[in-house]
């Protein structure tokens, strides 16, 4: 089979670039031609790359709605290939909500052969708009091959620091996990916050942050990483006690899935996440970690606690964690895609 896959980027530094590699390796792995066409340019120069590329393939498989979608659409009326639209999170569900990309967004939407949502939460809010379009969930996967997964007799090191991992922005929650982080450490004095993430020293949220770090009295116990190779970051994952992430939603601005969740889970790293997003599909609530509510620092402090006090429960949920991302595993993930792509 050959599928041309537009994609906004491919730089693994960010979820939607590690997402596509790990699909365009799976799928190449099978045995098919991949083509990838990262977004460059100006819309309509990108629409003639990609009508270029489309020739001869099978399937016009676009990474989200806007712009992506729109392309792929256009591609697919030059050619005979198949549209299929993967929806993340934001990028799919926003445009239906935007008056200026609404009724473009549900036509392209009910034009695909195939919507992949990449977590229920996503999926439902777009047959909240386009209840006729067929969907099938299909979670991200991982290369497990770049990370190490522990033995289940392992035992973690001595309590040392909790891990976030993504870009410094308002949605990913940070002001709440750090002060989540400052109620934990009250019973747990030695325990540390390492964020990694990109951010710019000048962003108003970065600044924040900074401020509620000083006011809570945390500059020797939270440190900021960016520029973070994936040699250090497998590093930190394996060392760390528990993986929080504490998204919120901003109005159709929200956590798709969270797959952050799942490469700590290779390292039998339990987590802690927020309900009502697609972290939802990332952690098995009670099994491989803890959901709570958005924004309660308080609940979040106490999933914290729960989790480092009790040793027990820890390890069955690493346990768990382990298992849960070899559901996850790269060849998995192709093979899913694979299914889909064959009955179109």
């Amino acid at each position: 089979m050959r599928i041309c896959v537009l994609a906004y980027g491919l730089s693994t530094n960010m979820g939607t670039g590690r997402h596509v590699t790990t699909l365009r390796d799976g799928l190449v792995q099978a045995g098919h031609v991949v083509i990838t066409v990262p977004y460059q340019g100006s819309f309509f120069g990108y629409c003639l790359r990609a009508i270029r590329m489309a020739k001869g393939c099978d399937v016009v498989h676009a990474i989200d709605m806007n712009p992506l979608g729109f392309a792929a659409y256009i591609a697919t009326l030059f050619s005979n290939a198949k549209l299929v639209i993967t929806a993340q999170g934001t990028y799919a569900v926003a445009p239906l909500h935007n008056r200026k990309t609404a009724w473009l967004s549900r036509m392209v939407y009910r034009r695909a052969a195939l919507i992949v949502a990449i977590s229920a939460y996503t999926a439902d809010l777009i047959r909240a708009e386009v209840p006729e379009v067929r969907i099938e969930i299909i979670s991200p996967g991982i290369d497990l091959s770049k990370f190490k997964l522990n033995e289940p007799s392992e035992k973690k090191r001595a309590i040392d620091y909790v891990l976030s991992v993504g870009a410094v922005k308002p949605r990913k929650g940070y002001d709440v996990s750090l002060r989540a982080f400052a109620l934990a450490q009250r019973e747990l004095p030695n325990l540390r916050y390492i964020i990694v993430g990109s951010y710019a020293e000048t962003s108003g949220y970065f600044e924040k942050l900074r401020v509620v770090v000083r006011g809570l009295g945390l500059e020797k116990s939270v440190e900021f990483k960016k520029g973070v190779s994936d040699s250090e970051l497998n590093q930190l994952y394996d060392n760390a006690a528990l993986f929080i992430l504490t998204s919120v939603n901003q109005g159709f601005h929200f956590e798709g899935f969270g797959m952050v969740f799942i490469e700590a889970a290779a390292h039998g790293v339990p987590g802690v996440g927020t309900k009502g997003n697609g972290i939802e599909n990332a952690i098995k609530d009670g099994v491989t970690g803890i959901l709570v509510p958005q924004k309660d620092p308080e609940a979040t402090a106490s999933a914290i606690k729960r989790l480092l006090h009790d040793r027990v429960l820890y390890e069955r949920m690493s346990e768990a964690a382990r298992d849960f991302a070899c559901e996850h595993d790269q060849r998995d993930f192709a093979k899913q895609y694979e299914r889909v792509y064959q009955t179109l």
